[in-house]
């Protein structure tokens, strides 16, 4: 392409942090026509914030480290308003019947309440930053290509801690891993967790957890949006051309440019009308959104090698609840159930404000895809959970939001050795087409945030 035209033509499908990430690059970097279509009415994706009673809530994506760089600028640049993130408990169910559900977290993740299994766990710690940081070359630079020449990293994260005698961490890992919804560490290659648990994000990690974490500066910690993470994308959106409740039908590739047929609603003066078999021309393709290889075919010819790279990924079917719970605050603004509940309980209760009684719940569930039967059970567990910490879910007001999709987009350790990535970047931009989101570097914002930007950069700047 010649890229030095900013005029082409660019349409993006996805209004998550990939898709306006994206815009908002290339938007920097001169080009003017650049359009997100979002099928939902909302942008954000999986960063999805609420409000109630005037305090926001995230039910989804909800922290930044210090390591989420191009997320920390763009904040800057929108004025978006951070807070620290302070506080974590552990609890377990073993004596639901009685007793106190809490048990300290230090104690569990140091194995031990002596002094000498502090010590060994804080060594532990600095042995993994200090490997971590002797790494620093290989994740550099953004996504996958050439990792196949790292075989000592293509293999499961369990394995890699093994191997330099750091499987005694595995506790600690299941807390940003397991209960964030990026699988067992048996399951998830280990090219993934590293780059998400870098030195900085570990240290903001270990730090907030501790009691002491308020008196620290937030540069240092775990934070979030003020107004919710979705909010943030709000505002990054008001100088993108997004538009909402856009349902996409067809899409033709040619040497000529890119041929989408859509609907789109119209409101005029209070009917909303919607447009059918709606045609635009477009000189490039962005896409965006994390879909399913058939979802992807109902809307284009995907070519063999798509549709093959498409075939391969997995997901993991992950689940958030929100209700408002009585007479039940939690010690701390985040509660991790530990040892790990099965599969459909629990791993994780968020109250991020203790004068407010919403309390969000998440949970891996078991199905390969979410059911009602699955929503079902989990409502089961949480009114189990709330009774042994003495609340109640106030059947009155019920605030009940249920949330529950096809997360992590990812690949198994077996074609990171095959060098799966290798062959999705040297098609990027073939038939005028580019492919961005979590699944091309970790399916957290701020690697999608980078790979969005190391995509722009690469293939509609360089060289001019």
């Amino acid at each position: 392409m010649r890229k030095s035209d900013r005029n082409a033509r660019i349409l993006i499908l996805g209004a998550g942090p990939g898709g306006l990430s994206a815009a908002h690059y290339l938007r920097r970097y001169g080009y003017k026509n650049v359009t997100v279509f979002e099928k939902l009415g909302r942008v954000g994706g999986l960063c999805r914030s609420v409000t109630e009673d005037n305090q926001s809530f995230d039910l989804g994506a909800a922290v930044i480290s210090p390591e989420y760089r191009e997320i920390l600028k763009m904040a800057r640049r929108t004025g978006a308003r951070l807070e620290k993130v302070i506080g974590a408990e552990a609890f377990s169910m073993a004596n639901e019947t009685g007793g106190e559900p809490y048990h300290r977290l230090l104690d569990y993740l140091a194995g031990g309440s002596s002094w000498g299994a502090y010590l060994r766990y804080l060594l532990l710690c600095l042995r993994y930053l200090w490997t971590r940081f002797l790494l620093r070359e290989v994740f550099r630079r953004p996504g996958w290509a050439g990792i196949d020449l790292h075989p000592e990293l293509c293999v499961t994260f369990a394995v890699w801690l093994k191997n330099n005698r750091l499987e005694e961490l595995g506790r600690l890992f299941e807390l940003p891993i397991t209960t964030f919804g990026y699988g067992n560490l048996d399951e998830i290659p280990a090219p993934y967790a590293l780059r998400y648990i870098s030195p900085l994000s570990l240290v903001a990690f270990l730090l907030s957890a501790t009691r002491f974490a308020r008196f620290l500066p937030g540069v240092l910690l775990l934070r979030r949006f003020r107004y919710g993470f979705q909010r943030f994308w709000e505002k990054m959106a008001w100088d993108l051309n997004v538009r909402l409740n856009v349902e996409v039908k067809a899409i033709k590739r040619s040497d000529q440019g890119i041929t989408v047929t859509y609907t789109h609603p119209v409101q005029i003066i209070g009917e909303q009308l919607t447009h059918t078999e709606d045609k635009t021309q477009f000189d490039y393709l962005i896409v965006a959104c994390p879909q399913l290889k058939e979802t992807l075919e109902k809307m284009m010819d995907l070519t063999k090698e798509e549709a093959w790279l498409q075939s391969r990924t997995e997901f993991i079917p992950y689940a958030v609840a929100s209700f408002e719970i009585a007479d039940m605050v939690l010690k701390e603004r985040v509660a991790f159930h530990l040892p790990l509940p099965p599969l459909g309980e629990p791993m994780i209760i968020s109250q991020p404000h203790p004068d407010n009684e919403l309390m969000a719940f998440y949970a891996r569930l078991p199905s390969i895809e979410p059911t009602e039967a699955d929503e079902r059970r989990l409502r089961e567990h949480i009114e189990r959970y709330v009774k042994a910490f003495g609340g109640r879910i106030k059947t009155d007001d019920d605030w009940h939001s249920y949330d529950a999709w096809l997360y992590f987009k990812h690949v198994s350790v077996e074609e990171f050795r095959a060098g799966y990535y290798n062959r999705w970047e040297k098609i990027q931009g073939d038939n005028r087409t580019f492919y961005v989101g979590g699944l091309f570097d970790f399916d957290y914002v701020e690697g999608i945030a980078r790979y969005s930007r190391f995509l722009i950069e690469k293939h509609f700047v360089e060289g001019d």
